[in-house]
């Protein structure tokens, strides 16, 4: 790998850094679309077909660009194991986040979900050995605290959407403790086209009795779906390559940000004073991790 991290003994340079940071704020505004997306389609129809034409979308997407590069890599790779647990890891935490969004409110759902920063940068402590310094605690528990008061959480949720969200969050942060150590041997394409495959493969094998006839404007809201999951999906892992899990993992909580754009773009819904105040909390996590990397210096 190119960038080394603490594991390696070489720092990355702050400048991959930053732009690592920027792509997973741009990646994370792009599945803030895909949230909405989904929750428009999960009405009328099974997650397993809308995660079929999606992964579907993105492997077709992959294979017009780069196919003999996509194919090649993913029949060659060493690390077809890692790559399986990390898809099925990503593949859970898509199921139970999206099966707890119809029966929790949004607040409730948003403020157990976005635990999973905190998560990671745990995880990156014990399981890639990364040195995580004051700046990137501080940014993660700036932006946890800004999440909670723009979701504003009121009452109390039923036990089992709660515990599906908790679960979506460990293994999505699993699942990028795995795609960090990854970005050593394998290419974003590789990544991308393994686990939307298997995807394709699981979530096929359900269709006999998940599918529900489309109209064509939902399936077009799928094939979008697909489209815009791959963009986020490279840019995300890029940022994995650029820079280490713990300063990304900040970045998740400008989702919520997007969300608040894109529910007024859409649904000119405007911002309480309390979603407001939280936006600016998290946005000042992600200035944090930004601010913090432009003081390091380059270790020769």
């Amino acid at each position: 790998m190119s960038n080394g991290t603490a594991q390696s003994g070489v720092t990355a340079p702050a400048e991959n850094i930053q732009l690592g940071v920027l792509l997973a704020i741009a990646g994370y505004g792009v599945f803030s679309g895909q949230d909405a997306i989904v929750k428009w389609l999960v009405a009328d129809h099974s997650i397993w077909q809308i995660l079929f034409v999606r992964s579907l979308t993105v492997c077709l997407f992959i294979l017009a660009f780069r196919p003999r590069i996509a194919i090649a890599g993913v029949l060659r790779s060493p690390n077809k194991a890692s790559l399986t647990l990390r898809a099925g890891l990503i593949l859970v935490a898509w199921l139970c986040y999206y099966t707890a969004a119809r029966d929790l409110a949004l607040p409730d759902l948003v403020t157990l979900y976005y635990a999973a920063p905190i998560f990671v940068t745990i995880m990156s402590i014990l399981f890639l050995k990364e040195s995580v310094n004051a700046m990137r605690w501080l940014s993660v528990m700036v932006g946890f605290a800004g999440v909670i008061v723009a979701a504003n959480p009121t009452g109390r949720a039923e036990l089992w959407p709660a515990l599906l969200v908790l679960v979506a969050a460990i293994m999505w942060g699993l699942a990028v403790i795995l795609m960090r150590k990854s970005m050593r041997n394998e290419s974003s394409l590789v990544q991308m086209l393994f686990s939307n495959g298997l995807f394709v493969l699981v979530c096929g094998a359900t269709l006999f009795w998940t599918w529900a006839p489309s109209d064509p404007f939902d399936l077009f809201l799928m094939v979008a779906l697909g489209v815009g999951s791959g963009i986020g999906q490279f840019m995300l892992y890029e940022s994995f390559r650029r820079a280490p899990a713990s300063v990304i993992a900040p970045t998740e909580y400008t989702a919520l940000v997007w969300a608040v754009i894109l529910g007024y773009v859409i649904w000119q819904d405007l911002p309480t004073i309390t979603g407001a105040i939280g936006a600016v909390l998290i946005l000042l996590a992600s200035i944090i991790v930004l601010l913090g990397e432009r003081k390091r210096r380059p270790v020769s």
